[in-house]
């Protein structure tokens, strides 16, 4: 289980999304991470609001996000599956790259 945690941690902090105008903007909808028998899917709406399903569904996280610049911090609003770390987050094209813990791990956007 505290893999699955770190994995979902992870997640989170790849599903923000670079973009030249509006950083928060480009993470809008869902990202996908499938790895080592792990399937993750973060949700980021444009109010600052998001979700996270994990371990088919059996894990369901919600929380608010802010973002500066290349780092996102979340705030789980009913456990703290997630912790305080600030996550660094990468995008090109449809894959995110989330750093945090030192741990990495690459989202795609679903279309």
């Amino acid at each position: 289980m505290k893999k699955a945690t770190a994995v979902i941690a992870v997640i989170l902090v790849l599903c923000c999304m670079l973009s030249a105008c509006n950083k928060a903007e480009s993470l809008t909808g869902t990202w996908s991470y499938n790895e080592e028998g792990y399937s993750i899917s973060l949700i980021f709406n444009e109010d600052g609001t998001g979700k996270i399903y994990a371990l088919g569904g059996l894990l369901t996280v919600e929380y608010t996000y802010k973002v500066d610049g290349n780092t996102i911090i979340f705030h789980e609003l009913e456990q703290e599956v997630l912790g305080s770390t600030p996550y660094t987050f990468s995008i090109d094209g449809d894959k995110m790259s989330l750093t945090g813990g030192g741990d990495v791990m690459v989202f795609t956007k679903e279309k």
